[in-house]
């Protein structure tokens, strides 16, 4: 609370709220904004009608998706997630697409550092269910249907800025590192499969 003197002749303190903090969340969409806009366009340029295409765009998001959810153990770190790998596996044993099972991430483990990525992994439901409905009748979208159940995402937003306002800013800033480590993570899976930077 700032706390400035009326004049000379009071002792009483006028006192000004000072500016609410913007929710964490918020700070890490725009601090991320661009990494998403890229992980968008790479993964924008898989024909989702197409099977092959499709089942590249699949192959692409199992690159990043299982050892990111191996790393994070989602379903520990919140109660009541559920990992998507399996759903992604499936669709991919119903295409006939072999899965080279990716390399295990060895990043440094922290509760920042696991938020962080969790938002990415977390926050791509969304996108999955508008795509879904580019997928071609006939072909598997398990994965792309894993959504959170009503009220899921908001859900996490609450828990994702309590414990940045708990852990205070080296937590947020470690947090906002991951985020961005995360998207590149994705990025570099959709170029490994095809998709080209600067498109």
């Amino acid at each position: 609370m700032l706390q400035f003197e009326l004049s000379d002749t009071t002792d009483l303190p006028l006192s000004i709220p000072e500016p609410a903090l913007s929710p964490f969340h918020e700070r890490l969409r725009n601090a991320t904004r661009f990494c998403h806009d890229e992980v968008d366009g790479l993964f924008g340029q898989f024909d989702l009608a197409e099977r092959g295409s499709y089942g590249d765009f699949l192959a692409a998001h199992a690159r990043a998706l299982i050892p990111l959810e191996n790393w994070l153990d989602i379903a520990r770190l919140m109660e009541g997630a559920a990992a998507r790998a399996p759903a992604l596996r499936a669709d991919l044993d119903t295409l006939a697409r072999p899965l080279v099972e990716p390399a295990a991430l060895v990043w440094h483990k922290s509760e920042a550092a696991l938020w962080g990525a969790a938002y990415v992994a977390e926050g791509s439901r969304l996108g999955g269910a508008v795509l879904r409905r580019a997928v071609a009748a006939g072909l598997p979208h398990g994965y792309l249907a894993s959504t959170h159940p009503q009220g899921g995402w908001r859900s996490f937003l609450r828990k994702l800025d309590r414990k940045a306002a708990a852990g205070g800013e080296a937590w947020r800033d470690e947090a906002v590192a991951s985020a961005i480590r995360t998207f590149g993570l994705y990025a570099d899976a959709a170029v490994a499969w095809g998709a080209m930077r600067g498109r």
